[in-house]
């Protein structure tokens, strides 16, 4: 009997020792999880500072230029601001910046100002579109989603095309706010969309239409432009790496003979930046880009106009757009 009492009371014994260590690695794990979830917390306010940080800083390098009485006759690729930042390490991680010049690409918000579209500005983008391989019946939807009227262009597409989609939405009838929103816009399918982010740009609604820097700009860009083909604009491209163009009259004397360039479409300088911040701090990774506007003049200065996450690229079996 007491045998049997002495096995009942090692069970039991067994029994407690056995949830209290049950318990105990329970707390352990919260307490390990609610130590990381902390970091983790720390860190992203951590990575937010050095995103500000890293923002007035890329502002000053770009106002350092402007100022600069030797590189202010143009912004071009041999500048301080186009050159790649090397990784600046920071309390418990890194930062890694970079500046592009966001007048180096197609500002899709040209084609319409004051509601109103501009031809020049059309005609490049139509060319832009056949260098991209793309077809010329994306120009006219575009145009309608920007205009400020409902009257429907050959092709395009207003409020009743877009009404009788599921889910059904109306047309703009305003400038883009980003590249993103040709996703709404008739004829682009994600594939478009992806293929002309790298050449187009959408700045804010402009007072005047915001030329292309031919200091910056791609082949692909150069050629709309001039409305000669990519081998040309690479020669022009090779022609301004050994030496940038200080005006506008310097780039026009390499296309003497184009009836197709316009002096009101291209320049030498920008005005709007496009800089990105990737900020790795513990088990924090984040990227974001700007957009930074910088005036010039003796009263020069540059502002963070908005700042966001670049969207994430994924693909789908099958686009029906």
């Amino acid at each position: 009997m007491k045998s049997a009492q002495r096995g009942v009371a090692l069970i039991t014994a067994m029994l407690i020792v056995a949830i209290i260590a049950t318990l105990a690695t329970s707390l352990a794990l919260g307490q390990q999880v609610w130590l990381r979830q902390t970091q983790n917390l720390a860190d992203l306010a951590q990575a937010e500072q050095v995103r500000q940080g890293a923002y007035e800083y890329a502002a000053a390098v770009l106002l350092r230029d402007e100022k600069s009485a030797l590189t202010n006759k143009s912004d071009n690729l041999q500048e301080a601001w186009a050159q790649p930042f090397p990784p600046l390490p920071v309390e418990g991680g890194v930062v890694v910046i970079s500046i592009a010049d966001a007048q180096a690409r197609f500002n899709l918000n040209n084609l319409v100002q004051h509601g109103q579209p501009v031809g020049d500005e059309i005609e490049i983008f139509r060319r832009l579109l056949a260098q991209l391989g793309l077809s010329a019946d994306l120009v006219n939807p575009l145009i309608d989603w920007l205009d400020a009227d409902s009257n429907t262009l050959a092709g395009g597409a207003e409020d009743l095309d877009y009404l009788n989609l599921d889910p059904p939405y109306r047309t703009a009838n305003r400038p883009l706010r980003g590249v993103d929103e040709l996703r709404l816009v008739k004829g682009y399918t994600r594939k478009i969309v992806e293929d002309l982010s790298k050449h187009v740009t959408v700045l804010p609604e402009p007072a005047q239409r915001k030329p292309i820097n031919v200091n910056t700009a791609s082949a692909e860009v150069l050629a709309a432009v001039t409305g000669t083909d990519t081998g040309q604009a690479k020669q022009t491209i090779q022609a301004r790496d050994n030496k940038p163009f200080e005006n506008p009259g310097e780039f026009q004397a390499l296309y003497p003979t184009s009836q197709l360039l316009r002096p009101n479409t291209y320049n030498v300088k920008s005005e709007f930046f496009i800089v990105s911040v990737e900020t790795r701090i513990g088990r924090i990774q984040r990227r974001t880009e700007a957009l930074i506007e910088r005036s010039s003049g003796n009263n020069a200065k540059a502002d963070v106009l908005w700042y966001r996450q670049p969207s994430i690229p994924f693909t789908l079996d099958e686009d029906k757009s």
